[in-house]
């Protein structure tokens, strides 16, 4: 602690110094340093440079005093038109010290925005084959919250970069428009600190994160950008290595102290930026608000205590709710990063990272020492009324009980059920309790051993058992255990309809069953259970009931090949939705997420990309972020993305959508390796063909453990595998892949059928990648014929076996073939 005072009381006589300075005519100031800064060259050095700021002499003092009085340097002369490599400048968007950026095309043909920044002419001296180094650097950068360099190039002597357009609003206006909780804003902290590790990883740090350089796109998605004045951190060290010499360019309020002082700059001084960044955004006020310019922020930021963000979030205009949430763990959380020595600072970007996540999952953060009593107050939030599955179990079932009571039957005998229920269910926890010798049971085995005494124990209570039966088939159908939901459903149905069940038991029932036969992909089982389901709930008025029955007929009428009729009932469940109750308008987002997959399937794409935005947006606004469904949209949306080109967009979405669905389901869950499957998918056509295929075989060896072999969802991913493998060299393994696919397929759906075709297609793709271009040629026009004839030539699918085909007669060297097949495809 000694040495951090010593160079703090260094720095404060340092700044005492240099304001007596200012008030001292220029022409003296030599001799006023002589005489106060005697033989430390250091701190004269320190005082010269402060007081070239303040005078406005960059070149005195190596810095760009227009970047630190917020004042932008006048344009120069347009250069839109002009050609960059294949970029075509548009328009300019924004201009600092390293140079202009414009919006930018390509001019080869693909459909493409970037942006393009031109460094500035006086940079240029700084050395071409530094630029080189730098722009490698920065190539090396993926992450879905940093936009991405795209192409580089150095065009008649001017240095440029590519990078990915990102359509947004600054990430402070965008909290503040969209009145983002306290939690969600930490949320976008967390994916930008994992961005900033993983910029760290790659040796690069980025200098100047501040809210104008962290954008946020329409889906809610944060991208750092302008790493063009980062720096490349050394092997060993850590300390900056400077590629382009741009100035110790800062920006006030933002700058952590050693980027005042010129000592080195490090990872910590990102954590730094993170830190100030993250108390912008929580308090609603910049660090040091009250202090003027530049000048007066390396005062305050060198002499004054930081004041704690929700003392300051209280004294403005947050919502003194909101400002309670920082104290604690955020306000430590927020000092720590914030702290004038960068050795007390998170020694990375991912500590930093790691403990706002233990925020959001209410454990004990690095920050501050927690007191037993509070972490017991965390594993109490983290695990409301849950000390054991069984409990978790027994009390849904018992809520359960009681809704179906209320919903079925007059008071008293709702009552005598209820009781009924109570009396089984204390038997059947007391089965699973460890403290009496039994060892601890699954939430699986728990509702197989329900399952088993159900006759024995209610046989004289039929529709009690019925009832159970109804919620043990749900439960399963929620864990993925199809086999033992519908076993479950079969038992309870046969019950219902033997002892005089109401109409509104039928039909939930009958929904119920309609659902796991979807899991499944048992289409022609889905729509006789959800339109009989339909028909008996219409006359009832449940809107919530008949809701859940009518989308699942027009899943199955999606899936049967009567897309209009699947698409007027979607906008029947809008309708009836939208006239409900709050929580009935609670569910309005599923019934664009439906409309999405079906305008998939039937190749019109825009119109899925509108509705899977919509579903996305509605969830937001009517469910809370952490809701299981929530990212399950989300990623629905980046498929539609995929499907119109904008792979690179959907990725970041379909990478959030994981994150969300790992914290909330589990990491095996079946929607969490959907997402895996769609996320690899989204791989194939960013050409990144062997990390799909490592994402895809994850994914598809998981969901056949949990849902079978031949399941839909396991064959779609084993699919995407087989695809992304022979792309990727690995021929004999995707070809086996493929084939194992189509027989699979072929077993269960007629010939015509849209993924038989899909599935020859793949097989073909293989043949052709192995350079057996005899046997590829028959199996690729049997894939065109059959996509074309199952969905249209402008399908996605049909579209890949154009390109595919296209490709095969070039290697063959039958150009007038191939230029026929071109015809057919929509760039």
């Amino acid at each position: 602690m000694g040495a951090v005072a010593d160079d703090t009381d260094w720095q404060a006589e340092t700044y005492r110094l240099f304001v007596e300075a200012l008030d001292v005519p220029v022409d003296r100031r030599g001799s006023f340093l002589d005489a106060h800064c005697g033989s430390d060259g250091e701190r004269r050095a320190e005082i010269a440079a402060l007081l070239a700021i303040a005078d406005g002499d960059a070149a005195a003092g190596g810095l760009d005093t227009s970047a630190l009085a917020g004042t932008a340097p006048t344009l120069e002369q347009s250069l839109v038109g002009k050609v960059f490599g294949r970029f075509r400048l548009v328009e300019p968007i924004g201009e600092g010290g390293m140079g202009v950026v414009y919006r930018a095309e390509r001019t080869d043909g693909i459909q493409q925005v970037v942006a393009v920044k031109l460094i500035a002419h006086e940079l240029v001296s700084a050395g071409q084959e530094r630029f080189r180094r730098e722009t490698q650097l920065l190539a090396r950068l993926e992450h879905p919250a940093i936009a991405r360099l795209i192409d580089a190039g150095i065009d008649a002597g001017r240095p440029w970069m590519a990078l990915e357009f990102v359509p947004g609003q600054s990430i402070d206006r965008y909290c503040e428009a969209q009145k983002l909780t306290i939690r969600e804003r930490v949320r976008l902290l967390v994916l930008l600190a994992d961005a900033v590790a993983a910029a760290h990883r790659m040796l690069v740090v980025h200098r100047d994160i501040k809210p104008a350089n962290v954008l946020v796109t329409a889906d809610g998605l944060p991208k750092l950008i302008d790493f063009g004045i980062g720096a490349a951190l050394l092997e060993g060290g850590g300390a900056y290595l400077p590629t382009v010499d741009a100035g110790r360019l800062f920006t006030p309020h933002f700058a952590a102290p050693e980027q005042i002082s010129g000592k080195p700059i490090t990872v910590a001084t990102d954590v730094f930026g993170l830190g100030a960044l993250g108390y912008r955004l929580l308090s609603g006020r910049v660090p040091y608000a009250d202090a003027e310019g530049p000048i007066g922020y390396m005062l305050a930021i060198t002499q004054r205590d930081l004041d704690p963000a929700s003392r300051v979030a209280l004294l403005g205009a947050v919502d003194p709710r909101d400002a309670r949430q920082l104290r604690g763990d955020l306000d430590a959380i927020l000092n720590k990063a914030l702290e004038r020595d960068p050795l007390r600072r998170y020694a990375s970007a991912a500590d930093l990272q790691a403990d706002l996540q233990r925020y959001l999952d209410d454990l004990p953060v690095a920050a501050r020492a927690p007191s037993p009593w509070v972490r017991a107050a965390k594993f109490a939030r983290r695990n409301p009324a849950a000390v054991s599955l069984s409990m978790l179990l027994g009390i849904s079932l018992v809520v359960g009980a009681i809704a179906y009571g209320l919903q079925a039957r007059v008071t008293t005998q709702a009552r005598n059920m209820a009781a009924r229920r109570d009396e089984f269910l204390e038997t059947l926890l007391e089965s699973a309790d460890p403290r009496a010798g039994r060892r601890d049971m699954s939430v699986g085995e728990l509702l197989d051993s329900a399952a088993a005494v159900l006759d024995r124990k209610l046989a004289s209570e039929p529709l009690v058992e019925a009832s159970m039966l109804g919620l043990i088939a749900d439960t399963n159908d929620h864990l993925g255990r199809y086999p033992q939901g519908l076993a479950a459903s079969d038992r309870q149905l046969t019950i219902l309809r033997a002892h005089g069940g109401s109409p509104l038991e039928l039909g939930r029932a009958l929904s119920s069953r309609a659902e796991l036969m979807r899991e499944e992909g048992r289409w022609a089982e889905v729509e006789p259970l959800a339109r009989e389901a339909v028909g008996l709930l219409r006359p009832l008025r449940t809107s919530a009931e008949l809701a859940d029955a009518l989308s699942l007929l027009g899943m199955a009428q999606a899936h049967t090949y009567h897309e209009k009729d699947a698409e007027a009932t979607y906008q029947e469940v809008i309708a009836i939705e939208s006239r409900g109750d709050q929580e009935l308008k609670k569910r309005s987002s599923y019934p664009y997420y439906y409309l999405a997959a079906l305008m998939t399937d039937m190749g019109r794409y825009a119109d899925a990309v509108v509705y899977a935005h919509q579903a996305v947006e509605l969830a937001r606004q009517t469910l809370p972020m952490d809701y299981p469904d929530v990212p399950g949209f989300q990623t629905q949306y980046a498929s539609t993305l995929v499907n119109v080109h904008r792979a690179a967009e959907a990725e970041a979405v379909i990478r959030d959508s994981i994150a969300r669905q790992t914290r909330v389901l589990g990491a095996d869950h079946k929607d969490t390796l959907l997402s895996r499957w769609v996320l690899a998918d989204a791989l194939i056509e960013l050409h990144r063909d062997a990390e799909a295929a490592e994402v895809a075989h994850a994914a598809a060896m998981k969901l056949e453990s949990l849902l079978g072999a031949d399941n839909h969802y396991t064959l779609a991913a084993w699919q995407t595998y087989g695809m992304a493998a022979c792309n990727s060299g690995q021929v004999s393994e995707g070809l086996d892949a493929t084939r194992r696919v189509e027989a699979a397929r072929r077993q269960t759906l007629p010939p015509g059928d849209r993924f038989v075709q899909f599935a020859v297609l793949g097989t073909g793709l293989c043949l052709y990648r192995a350079g057996r271009y005899a046997e590829a040629e028959p199996v690729l026009l049997q894939a065109v014929s059959g996509l074309e004839a199952a969905r249209g030539k402008g399908y996605r699918r049909t579209q890949d076996a154009y390109h595919t085909l296209r490709d095969l007669y070039l290697a063959m060297g039958r150009p007038d073939d191939a230029q026929r097949i071109n015809a057919n495809i929509r760039e």
